[in-house]
Order: structure tokens, then C-alpha cells, then sequence
């Protein structure tokens, strides 16, 4: 372990080691090997700390100490929040997790021929051979991710057959309850959405305010040939829970994939989007916003690879900081020397709202192809003192000008949404976000 840059993990060994046996699963071999390989290679380089250049605008300070205990599966929880979140008009499943478990009573899973939509756990008691080669294949690419594997609770398995579109988006809602007081709640999620196919999949993440709890969701994606795959992401979490979000995509020829996330809640809140073009024509595009204010303190990490000739990524991202709010966009953009007539655009802009908000940027680009066309760019500023005045003039007050300018920096990266509920949603939240400031 290297000690200088990470923070000793053996805590978490001993805690895998005092509890693997009431994971879930914890009967099947195979399953065992794998947490057991997952956790060893964790403790060889443990837990990140702030000289390693991707965390060093995180602190995970609290996390050295601190042991967030396997969550435990509660009872039912009320409906209602269900019902508060969901989108009105989106008739497609309905998946639930309550405290890092699957809820069956209050999920909504619809049966669909050529689809497998269901909980990790029921997908490795049902094809515990397919499941054991989908682990054997699965791309951890970090030591956090290690940690998950070794002590998730369960998670979704989404595998969609060729030549298949899916009418209704999927919705998916991580939430946690006042139990999950010092829990972590730690999903590994599989998505596999084969050649000519589609589909669409709406996440929310919800805790509770004051809620000391660390979610820690980890997604894995294929994207086949002219395959289609869109995630929109409403990070809603309470302000005491750690929010970690990590989405790694392999995207094949004419892949296309679309990942929009709006993060406005938690003490700690870090989404990581890991995409690769491995085929021809693969197209990515990365778009989102964060608001921040009173402790949070929100962290993007992109790291977009072009492996394959003639691939397209675009990531656009806004932040709106207000008084005690931080942020930071690390933006990595590799193309390698095969990717020939790769074209790569990424930007961050970012607005303070008071100057005790702070705001990092840092974009890179690391080229080896010769004929690319790659730009990245970032700015952070404050509002518009003249467009204040002038919509102060036709009427509005101070704090409805502000809301106005913010919405509008913010719809930028949503404009081009066409599913119009969750468009409407992210706009929503952003406006309700400021008027609920000082």
C-alpha cells in the first residue's frame, strides 16, 4: 500500500472479514472468491487520499476512522415517496431500493420478451453460471470499487436482446431511511444493451436530511453496436450522507450513449462517469449540473477514452455555487494513436453566487492520435450586475432575477432532452434549489 497517497483500508478487511458470511449469497463458492478478491486487492492500496491527483479536491478524511456498517434489510417503507419523486407520465418499471436492498412490494417490474430486469440478488440465485462470467468480466478500475464489490447488498441486473427498444424509460430509486444512521449502502449494478437496441433509465437518489450515511452505487454498462442507451440521474440526498456515483460504459461501433446527472444534495457528493469508445463511430455525450451551498460539496470526474477511429464525445457541465458551497470538474479526455479523426469537446462554466463559494476546474487532454479535433474549455464567474438590473427594471425582485439568470446558465446542458418530464424535473429542481436559499 502507498502510504503516502492513500489512507490505510486494513479497517475494512477486518470488518469483511467479521461479517462476509451474512452477505448476500454468502453460500455460493464462487461469489465468496470473488468479494474475497475484490477486498485484497482493496488493502493493496486502500482508501484515496488528497495526493492522489483525482481526489484531491475530495476529502475522505472522515473515512479513515470511521467504519459505515452494512446496511440491513428493513421492512416496507411508506409509498409516498415513491409517489413524491416519481415522473408523472412515464409508465415503464418501477425499481426500488430501500437501504441498499431490492423491494419487491415496491417495485413495479414489467415482464417484456428479450428483457431481464431484475435485483442482482434474484439474477445470481436464478443464472448463478451467467452471473459468475458477468463478475469474471466486470471492470473495477479502482480501489473504492474494489470495496464495493466486496461488500455490496445487492443491485440491478438490466440485459436487453438485439433489435429491441424499449417503448417506456425505466425508473430506478435508491432511497434511504432513518435507519441507515451510519450505514453504507453499497449497489453493484450491471446494464447490458445489445446491438440495434434502446433504452432509457431514470435514477433517483434520495436519504433524509441528517442522516449520517455513505451510498456508494457502482454501474456497469455495454452499449452494443448501434445500440442506444440514455441515464438521466436526480441526485436528491439529504445533507449529511456521502454520495459516491460511478458509471463505467464500454460503447461498441455506433454505440451511442447519454448520460445527463443533476447533483444539489449531500455532505460529499462524488459522480464519476468512466466511458470508452471501443468501436468505430461510438458516440458519447456527458452533460450536468451541480449546485452547492452550506457544506455540500460536490466533485465530477470524467474520464472519456477514445480507442476506436472517427469517435464523437461531448461533456458539458455547469456548477452554481452559493455562500459555503464547493465544487470541483476533473475532465480527462484520452485519445489514443489508432483514433484517428476522433473529434472531443469538453466544457465547464461555472457561477458564484457569493465569494464564499469556491470552484475548481480541471480539464485535460491527453492526444496520440495525429487528426483530431479536440477543445476544452472552463470559466467561472459571477452573475450579470447589469442583467439583474435590467430584469430588476421590467418588475421581478432581487432573489427572482437571481433565480431567472441561474435557471437559464443552468437549462444549457438540458436543452436538447426530449423526454420532456425529466427536462421539466431538472429546470424544476434548479429553481427550487435557489428560492430555498437565503
Amino acid at each position: 500500500m502507498t502510504e503516502k497517497n492513500h489512507f490505510d483500508g486494513r479497517n475494512y478487511a477486518n470488518y469483511f472479514n467479521a461479517h462476509r458470511h451474512i452477505l448476500p449469497n454468502a453460500e455460493l463458492a464462487w461469489l465468496n472468491d470473488v468479494r474475497a478478491k475484490a477486498i485484497s486487492s482493496f488493502i493493496e492500496v486502500g482508501l484515496p487520499g488528497p495526493k492522489v491527483e483525482e481526489w484531491k479536491y475530495t476529502n475522505l478524511n472522515l473515512l479513515k476512522t470511521t467504519i459505515y456498517e452494512t446496511s440491513e434489510k428493513i421492512a416496507t417503507e411508506n409509498t409516498d415517496i415513491i409517489q413524491k419523486y416519481a415522473l408523472e407520465g412515464v409508465l415503464g418499471s418501477k425499481v426500488v431500493f430501500v437501504d441498499g436492498y431490492f423491494n419487491s412490494e415496491l417495485s413495479d417490474v414489467q415482464k417484456q420478451q428479450g428483457v431481464v430486469l431484475t435485483s442482482l440478488n434474484e439474477f445470481i440465485s436464478a443464472n448463478p453460471e451467467h452471473a459468475e462470467q458477468v463478475f469474471q468480466e466486470s471492470k473495477n478500475q479502482d480501489s473504492l470499487g474494489e470495496l464495493n464489490t466486496a461488500l455490496m447488498t445487492g443491485g440491478f441486473v438490466l440485459i436487453i436482446d438485439e433489435n429491441i427498444k424499449l417503448a417506456e424509460p425505466i425508473q430506478i430509486f435508491h432511497i434511504a431511511s432513518e435507519k441507515s444512521q451510519a450505514k453504507s449502502l453499497r449497489l453493484k449494478n450491471f446494464i447490458n444493451i445489445k446491438s440495434t437496441s434502446s433504452a432509457q433509465i431514470i435514477e433517483y437518489f434520495i436519504s433524509p436530511d441528517n442522516i449520517d450515511c455513505w451510498r456508494q452505487n457502482v454501474t456497469e454498462v455495454i452499449v452494443g453496436e448501434k445500440a442506444k442507451l440514455e441515464i438521466y440521474q436526480f441526485q436528491q440526498e439529504g445533507n449529511e450522507t456521502i454520495h459516491m456515483n460511478q458509471t463505467l460504459a464500454d460503447v461498441k461501433e455506433s454505440g451511442n450513449f447519454k448520460h445527463y446527472s443533476l447533483n444539489i444534495g449531500g455532505k460529499i457528493s462524488r459522480t464519476e462517469i468512466k466511458p470508452t469508445i471501443n468501436g468505430l463511430y461510438g458516440n458519447v455525450d456527458l452533460r450536468g449540473a451541480f449546485l452547492g451551498r452550506n457544506g455540500n460539496s460536490h466533485d465530477v470526474f470524467t474520464h472519456m477514452k477514445h480507442m476506436k477511429p472517427e469517435g464523437d464525445s461531448n461533456q458539458s457541465y455547469r456548477g452554481v455555487l452559493d455562500k459555503g458551497g464547493k465544487s470541483a470538474f476533473q475532465g480527462k479526455v484520452y485519445v489514443a494513436k489508432d483514433a484517428q479523426l476522433t473529434n472531443a469537446n469538453q466544457s465547464n462554466k461555472n457561477l458564484l453566487l457569493d465569494r464564499g463559494a469556491e470552484a475548481n476546474s480541471k480539464p485535460e487532454l491527453l492526444i496520440y492520435a495525429d487528426d483530431v479535433k479536440c477543445s476544452h474549455g472552463t470559466t467561472v464567474g459571477e452573475l450579470d450586475n447589469e442583467a439583474i438590473f435590467y430584469l430588476k427594471s421590467r418588475g421581478l425582485d432581487q432573489k427572482a432575477a437571481k433565480a431567472l439568470l441561474v435557471e437559464a446558465f443552468v437549462a444549457e446542458v438540458f436543452e436538447d432532452i426530449k423526454l420532456q418530464s425529466v427536462k421539466s424535473r431538472y429546470l424544476e429542481l434548479a429553481g427550487s434549489w435557489l428560492e430555498s436559499g437565503d
